[in-house]
């Protein structure tokens, strides 16, 4: 099923008893961050949440959307994360010289990829705001401390951020930290390296302002997008189309030369001066502690337009399990189909949820020998998905690595200490080959006829089975 706006998912997920509405005054300042906390902790991520009296603002608000395996599912229009790993390998497959450092350009020029390019379609958010007033929207403050070395403690914690490059060339949509400072500034956060820095820099050596559009909704599948590491400049909203198979419909900005989903909820237009910074954060995050202040960007708002109805999707960030783990799952089952093309011998991947931000990972092998896994683990180290692992852990294809209370006990039982967890040069990423290929050992077996024996005579036992 495909998806075309935050709307049609709501009513999805109602549909399908996975959305409780709150329809009582709830306070954007920490009080819904810490019953979306709360919920997120439940079993199976608990059920998304629709906020529709927030204090102070007309708009409801929508958190913990995609806070589960299902609700992932729903939004991806599958029936289960592996189905993504089938898509991912079926289109890397027509790739006869499999090239990480032009991956991007080895995908767009697949005609089977590039029938997905967005196409042109009339906006929804046809309420222009006059004047621009972002404190009309119930923007979160989620942890006590957010924001407090300039006193602005509320953020867009789900802004799909869209820049160009100053031809209006190679497009980039990505998912960054947005504080609000006012009724007409944005504080943008994003790392060295990424889309927006690159093209922030283009602008820098032209002395001109940079156009940013923030788009919050749209088809689930374009946050999807933006929040994934895809490979070097290939376009966000083209894979958001390849995802679910038919292209995500573009309308242009008002007061920008940008073009964002037609399907938003809410459009804020600016620009961003690129010697003009401030200072945001801190900021707490998913270490259970607050990412330090540092300086931001500074988006200057022109424009803000809405649709009729509008909703606000928001998340909250944490010690996990939260929203955000299981979105990353997504990208664990596309994440494999690269992997099995550059490494054959990956067998399967998991990234715990408590290791999913730190880039580290349970990885099984098939016939794992001795040298193996300290090959693969510095070949994985070089790419952009595993260059700051904190830890990988590597076991034989017999193991699930779902599996993690097996895991753990392979690694207590199937190392070698002296040889088996070892380090890169810089000290700071660590790997484990928990394959024992290097023991001699004999595995426990059972025996075949006394299992079926024992499965014949159970009920004589009087055990119950639970």
């Amino acid at each position: 099923m495909s998806i075309n706006d935050l709307h049609e998912f709501i009513s999805l997920l109602e549909s399908n008893a996975e959305l409780s509405r709150i329809n009582v005054a709830s306070d954007p300042r920490l009080e819904i961050a810490a019953i979306t906390n709360r919920v997120c902790k439940q079993p199976e991520g608990g059920r998304a949440l629709l906020f529709e009296q927030p204090v102070g603002s007309r708009f409801p608000l929508a958190t913990n959307l995609f806070g589960s395996l299902r609700r992932t599912c729903l939004a991806l229009g599958v029936e289960d994360l592996r189905q993504l790993s089938t898509q991912m390998a079926a289109l890397l497959d027509r790739i006869p010289e499999f090239d990480l450092a032009h991956l991007d350009r080895q995908i767009a020029a697949l005609k089977e990829f590039s029938r997905f390019t967005p196409i042109s379609a009339p906006p929804c958010w046809t309420r222009p705001m006059d004047p621009p007033d972002l404190t009309t929207f119930p923007f979160l403050q989620s942890w006590p401390d957010d924001g407090a070395a300039d006193g602005h403690p509320r953020y867009i914690t789900l802004p799909q951020v869209v820049t160009a490059a100053p031809d209006g060339t190679n497009p980039n949509c990505g998912l960054y930290r947005a504080q609000v400072r006012g009724k007409r500034d944005l504080a943008l956060r994003w790392k060295a390296g990424s889309g927006a820095a690159q093209h922030l820099e283009k602008f820098r050596r032209l002395g001109k302002p940079m156009p940013v559009a923030v788009v919050l909704g749209g088809p689930p599948v374009t946050l999807f997008s933006a929040m994934l590491p895809l490979p070097g400049d290939l376009d966000e909203m083209s894979f958001a189309g390849f995802l679910r198979g038919a292209a995500i419909g573009m309308a242009a900005c008002q007061s920008v030369p940008l073009r964002v989903p037609a399907a938003a909820e809410v459009v804020i237009e600016g620009f961003v001066d690129p010697t003009e910074t401030v200072v945001e954060g801190p900021f707490g995050n998913h270490t259970g502690s607050y990412a330090l202040a540092g300086p931001a960007a500074l988006m200057r708002v022109t424009a803000i337009s809405h649709r009729p109805g509008a909703m606000i999707p928001a998340t909250v960030v944490g010690p996990p399990p939260m929203e955000d783990c299981w979105m990353a799952k997504a990208w664990e089952r596309l994440l494999l189909a690269f992997l099995q093309r550059l490494v054959p011998a990956i067998a399967d991947i998991n990234f715990p949820l408590e290791w999913i931000f730190h880039q580290s990972a349970l990885i099984s092998l098939d016939k794992p020998n001795p040298g193996m896994v300290r090959e693969i683990a510095a070949r994985l180290w070089e790419t952009p998905w595993f260059g700051e692992a904190r830890l990988m852990v590597f076991v034989g294809a017999d193991a699930n690595p779902d599996n993690e209370r097996d895991i753990a006990w392979r690694c207590i039982n199937l190392i070698d200490y002296a040889d088996d967890i070892f380090h890169d040069s810089s000290g700071r990423r660590m790997a484990l080959d928990a394959t024992g290929c290097r023991l001699p050992r004999q595995p426990l077996q059972t025996d075949p006829a006394m299992e079926q024996q024992i499965l014949q005579r159970w009920p004589e036992y009087g055990i119950p089975l639970k």
